[in-house]
């Protein structure tokens, strides 16, 4: 590795209407290298490395290559420099074969003007296997492969468009501990060949393994770099969060007395694993892990949106067939609130029918809407939830993502179910929505009902529950009582 940086950032500086999302950062990159950028959600990872690959443009400071000042003006520009992103979500054309996902927008073209597909296959094959991956066929279908071969070839194709510096956003986060490994013996080879790696990643134990240097971010700021021969795991989370850590982990969490509304034997799928999970009456329990966990999947899977292959889904002591639609989990006591409100809710309906809209089954013969018992059913749950401005008839699209939120919890109380399971329930919101939204299920807690909150930010989590289940890469791996509980201590167990 070489002492002399090809790529810096000097003092890089961007906002986002009165949002400063990164101030005076300074990063560099050597040849060879995998420096790693870590740092909660909102500490300015990703805003750093759009503007690495050219995504983000209007920014303060200096982009420095090869010893030259630059200017990127597009991921393109950034491309034809040899800078090259593979996002966390990937962007493969799974039907297509490995060879033609390796040359996809550059197929190889013969004299004739048609497409060259055995030289495409041969260099396909011949690149694998440079990198040890001779057990891929470049002649089938990638989406006939599992999500770490795919991931393979998605590093191998930029790696081919000429890119000798490779950013990777959360490269493993949807990838089983093989499918790890076999990444992590990519990147080992990547180095080998000079190029150079920028790994964002949230899981710390990973990162010190396949890193050279580490940087925190905290509040778009630059905190530190260091030498992974010069850290460990318990000092990089407290420049992370800003404060010493608390190295012992609490007890396993106590049982609630009370009756159990909700209970996950041994649910496996292709994402997780032998997953347990109790909701007590009048409980509210987390559900927490960075994302890829399959915590979200879970959520999915419990209201029928997500095919598992083996377990038990019981609600208040009624067993779930093996498989059920979501129409059959809030037939029998479960409400989803998912992660993405705008996916969730119709924007240009008015707040009244969207509330509705879960219960047409119980309110209107052959779903034939009436505006009437659809306003009657509504305005109670409008004005119990806070939504403003509470005029039902007000588009949902017109309201603020905190208000959003209230709808999409307001929605599941016209004929209140037994459990509420919430997929980031605060997420996107200033501090006062999130404090109304996490009131809210308090008070569902205090009124007997079971609540599960699904999310990757602690805050949240360490806020409003009782008890803490953690995932990390498809598996439970603790389950705490929220006494004393620390956000230092649920990223370590990711």
């Amino acid at each position: 590795m070489s002492d002399s940086p090809i790529l810096e950032l000097q003092n890089i500086s961007i906002q986002f209407g009165n949002l400063r999302a990164l101030d005076h950062v300074s990063f560099d990159l050597q040849e060879g290298e995998t420096h790693a950028l870590v740092g909660e959600n909102g500490a300015g990872k990703s805003t750093l490395m759009r503007i690495l690959a050219g995504l983000y443009t209007d920014y303060e400071g200096q982009y420095v290559l090869d010893g030259k000042p630059i200017h990127l003006q597009s991921p393109k520009d950034a491309l034809n420099r040899g800078i090259g992103m593979i996002h966390q979500e990937l962007s493969v054309m799974p039907e297509l074969s490995v060879a033609e996902n390796l040359f996809l927008g550059r197929q190889l073209m013969n004299r004739l003007g048609m497409i060259d597909w055995g030289r495409m296959n041969a260099i396909a094959h011949e690149e694998l296997h440079k990198l040890g991956f001779d057990d891929i066929d470049v002649r089938q279908p990638l989406g006939t492969y599992g999500l770490g071969t795919q991931q393979v070839v998605e590093v191998l194709r930029v790696i081919l468009s000429g890119a000798r510096v490779l950013i990777m956003d959360e490269p493993t986060s949807a990838l089983s501990p093989g499918e790890v490994e076999r990444l992590i013996k990519l990147i080992d080879v990547i180095r080998q060949g000079k190029r150079s790696i920028i790994y964002i990643s949230h899981f710390l134990e990973e990162v010190m393994r396949v890193a050279d240097r580490i940087t925190v971010l905290r509040d778009g700021q630059k905190v530190d770099t260091l030498k992974k021969t010069a850290t460990n795991v318990n000092e990089l989370i407290s420049l992370i969060l800003g404060r010493e850590v608390n190295a012992e982990l609490p007890p396993v969490s106590g049982k609630s007395q009370s009756d159990i509304l909700l209970e996950v034997k041994d649910l496996t799928a292709d994402v997780f694993k032998g997953a347990d999970l109790n909701v007590h009456k009048g409980e509210v329990v987390g559900l927490y892990g960075a994302i890829g966990a399959g915590h979200f999947d879970m959520a999915r899977a419990l209201f029928g949106m997500y095919r598992f292959d083996s377990g038990t889904i019981i609600v208040d002591k009624h067993v779930f067939p093996a498989t059920f639609s979501a129409l059959y989990a809030i037939k029998h006591g479960l409400a989803y609130a998912t992660e993405s409100r705008r996916k969730s809710l119709f924007m240009d309906e008015a707040i009244y029918r969207n509330v509705a809209i879960p219960h047409l089954h119980r309110l209107n013969r052959w779903f034939v809407p009436r505006v009437s018992t659809e306003l009657e059913i509504s305005r109670p749950q409008i004005a119990l939830t806070g939504v403003h401005p509470s005029d039902p008839v007000s588009p949902v699209g017109q309201l603020s993502g905190g208000n959003q939120q209230k709808v999409a919890i307001a929605r599941w109380l016209p004929f209140p179910p037994k459990v509420f399971i919430m997929a980031e329930p605060t997420r996107g919101m200033d501090v006062g929505a999130k404090s109304e939204v996490l009131s809210i299920l308090r008070n569902f807690r205090n009124e007997g009902y079971g609540v599960l909150v699904v999310s990757s930010e602690p805050e949240t989590i360490l806020s409003v529950s009782d008890r803490v289940v953690v995932m990390s890469r498809g598996r439970v791996v603790a389950e705490l009582e929220n006494k004393n509980l620390d956000k230092d201590i649920l990223m370590r167990l990711l």
